[in-house]
């Protein structure tokens, strides 16, 4: 009785205290899962894996070991990977071979895992670091999302820093155009891979036949340059290819030729140039462009108010005529002039405003300190003769005004704020270097960052969207200083900047930096030809077709451009010829967008051969409407073979995993487990006593009784 009333007695304490059970809960059902990627792409053939096996074999190996270990303990999923990824079996891995053409790590990655895995899950990742498909930043985004998704990745590198003998002939200006009677260089580059032999022939080819031919010295690993020099005395369209005879045990020969096209026009190239100050940039930029016989160049300076000296400079004779031996009645007869017309001008909006004033100009070049030539009336004037017209604009040392209003806004291809001087150094990005505007360098290393620094009081903000950039600035320790040469289209022409003072040092270089003397010349006459070749017609022309690129992959579509002076009442037909093809195509060009006179043709994917475009409806010999090019497959993963670890750790330790070396099988088991055991911890439930209805009512019944007994015993 006493017990009872004790326990009744504490029922009331137990209220306060909330007794609570405590249960573990299970793990989720199922096993973790571990997915092995196993790397199929063509650079996984090479045969520097251990016991004289190919990479492939020693991650087939290893997949094949790992199956059989641990599908105990993990559910093992088995893919292979190369441009894309696809689920595989222990069966089917030795009867896959190494043979992708591209290796794509960002996909693979990606496409492997499993977005509701409540279990767990990893990755093992058998590669040889090479990713050729996309950039380093899709990678990191791809080990992100992993590290997200708590799927770490444990990369092991198969393969080492081997190398194949192989000759690469590449050309600075694949696309070239030139003038009649102008001796045009054509500079081949020679790449040896491994050092298989100490020279080759290096001959190059015009409609098949040699037209130049001469032994080249060679050097293990590095690039060698030689250049030709060709001319023409007619306009046409001219087929050159470069070609380096074999080496007797080379990897691929496709390489070993490169193909250029040289469009031979009669007409010069225009170039308006306005500044409006004289600075020591204008004084050399005239002097560069003065010396390039493709130019007649138009130079306006404004040296006071209301005083501007303009100067018409005719194109110099092309090295043929300079050569050329003169009588000297003929020299009495016609004197040679030494001096360029040149006169005072008073107003300056006139240039870009006076109707008709742009029209006889391919490209106009604008300086600091140009708004006395940027009128309303002008930048009306302008922007229509870039949209409708042929004609390309350059800002030279950035923006062309101190304020920049709306519509020269619209045309810049990005915007300014003002800031502290600074300086920097230049660097091509990949776009950039794609171009090839530059010499190649001994040591392969960009030339531009070798030169002289410039300086700036500008800083460039976030590009518009269409614009495309194509050099950035290295600012010492600062880091990016912001794209640097970038440009946007604006209609059948586009708008370039290159931004920086003090470029006039590239062109007078101290000694020690003569080696890269030919690098301020070579990027504007690159320019200046980029710009006419592939923005707009030249005056005589009535249309031009151009492939967008001279040399396509058999993985990526193949475009080409057609600019035509006068809008057609129909879609042009351009008809496809080549070597690979039974018989030729014909295909219908699309107008690119509300852009007047300009269309867009896609030819899709096409085999590996040589081919030709022809506007059906030109002449036969109108090298206009004609245009070449080559499709050939990917080579990358055939001859770049050594080995990247450091992409392997990137992947890694961006998804929160880490590197493995060989015979890893049981540090990938335990990393795997601890990675577990972190992200799976043993969680427990609590339940209130009162949470159960037995439990009440039990105490209600042991409450009851007691107060029975007390009253009975009178204590109630």
């Amino acid at each position: 009785m006493i017990a009872l009333m004790a326990v009744a007695a504490a029922i009331p304490l137990a209220i306060l205290l909330n007794p609570t059970w405590l249960e573990q809960m299970p793990l989720p059902a199922g096993k973790p899962l571990l997915t092995i990627l196993i790397d199929r792409s063509a650079s996984m053939a090479t045969r520097d894996a251990e016991n004289d096996q190919t990479r492939y074999q020693a991650a087939v190996s290893l997949a094949t070991i790992a199956a059989q270990r641990l599908s105990d303990r993990y559910e093992v999923r088995l893919r292979t990977f190369a441009e894309t990824s696809s689920p595989a079996s222990i069966e089917s891995l030795s009867k896959q071979q190494p043979d992708g053409a591209t290796t794509d790590l960002a996909a693979a990655l990606q496409e492997s895992l499993v977005d509701d895995r409540p279990q767990g899950q990893a990755m093992w990742l058998l590669s040889d670091g090479i990713h050729n498909s996309g950039g380093i930043e899709q990678l990191r985004q791809s080990a992100a999302k992993a590290k997200s998704m708590a799927a770490p990745v444990y990369a092991q590198t198969i393969g080492g820093p081997a190398s194949v003998n192989d000759l690469e002939v590449g050309l600075q200006q694949p696309q070239e155009l030139a003038f009649v009677g102008q001796r045009v260089p054509v500079a081949v580059s020679v790449r040896q891979r491994g050092s298989a032999a100490a020279k080759t022939v290096l001959s190059l080819l015009l409609g098949g036949k040699s037209v130049a031919r001469r032994d080249v010295a060679l050097k293990p690993d590095a690039v060698v340059e030689e250049v030709f020099y060709v001319s023409h005395e007619q306009s046409g369209l001219y087929r050159y290819e470069a070609h380096a005879e074999p080496l007797p045990a080379e990897a691929v020969t496709v390489n070993n030729t490169a193909p250029m096209v040289l469009r031979v026009v009669d007409q010069p190239i225009r170039v308006l140039l306005l500044e409006g100050k004289p600075y020591w940039d204008t004084k050399f930029l005239v002097r560069t462009l003065s010396a390039d016989p493709a130019i007649e160049l138009t130079s306006v300076v404004r040296l006071a108010e209301g005083r501007l000296l303009q100067r018409n400079i005719p194109r110099p004779a092309p090295a043929a005529e300079k050569s050329a031996p003169q009588s000297a009645a003929a020299k009495r007869a016609d004197p040679p002039k030494t001096e360029e017309p040149w006169t005072i001008e008073k107003e300056a909006g006139k240039f870009l405003s006076h109707d008709g004033g742009l029209a006889p100009y391919q490209i106009v070049i604008l300086g600091r300190d140009a708004e006395v030539f940027l009128t309303d009336d002008g930048l009306v004037k302008l922007r229509k003769w870039l949209a409708e017209g042929e004609g390309s604009l350059v800002c030279f040392r950035g923006p062309p005004a101190s304020k920049i209003g709306r519509r020269l806004g619209e045309l810049m291809p990005l915007r300014w704020t003002p800031a502290a001087e600074s300086r920097f150094r230049v660097q091509l990005t990949d776009v950039g270097q794609a171009l090839r505007w530059l010499p190649i360098a001994d040591d392969g290393q960009d030339p531009l960052g070798g030169l002289p620094s410039l300086a700036t009081t500008t800083r460039p903000e976030a590009p518009k969207t269409l614009a495309v950039v194509l050099a950035t600035g290295v600012a010492g320790n600062s880091g990016d200083a912001g794209p640097v040469m970038i440009y946007q289209p604006v209609g059948n022409g586009r708008v370039v900047v290159v931004e920086g003072a003090g470029m006039w040092r590239w062109a007078f270089l101290p000694p020690e930096l003569q080696r890269h003397q030919e690098v301020y010349a070579s990027l504007w006459k690159s320019l200046v030809r980029w710009l006419v070749v592939n923005a707009g017609l030249l005056p005589s022309q009535r249309l031009a077709l151009r492939a967008d690129k001279l040399t396509f992959r058999t993985d990526e579509n193949v475009t080409a451009t057609l600019l035509v002076r006068d809008r057609l009442g129909k879609p042009p037909q351009v008809e496809l010829a080549g070597e690979s093809l039974e018989h030729p195509r014909d295909f219908v060009c699309t107008p690119s967008g509300s852009d007047p006179g300009q269309y867009h043709l896609a030819l899709g994917r096409l085999p590996e051969g040589r081919f030709s475009l022809r506007v059906l409806g030109a002449g036969r010999n109108d090298a206009s409407g004609m245009a070449a090019f080559d499709v050939r497959g990917n080579l990358a993963e055939r001859l770049d073979v050594r080995a990247q670890p450091q992409v392997m750790t990137l992947i890694a330790e961006e998804s929160g995993g880490a590197t493995l070396e060989s015979n890893a099988l049981h540090l990938l088991a335990q990393y795997f487990d601890q990675h577990l055991g972190r992200t799976r911890p043993q969680r427990t439930t609590r339940t209130m006593a009162w949470d159960h209805w037995w439990v009440l009512v039990g105490a209600f019944v042991i409450w009851g009784a007691a107060w029975s007994v007390r009253r009975r015993s009178g204590l109630v």
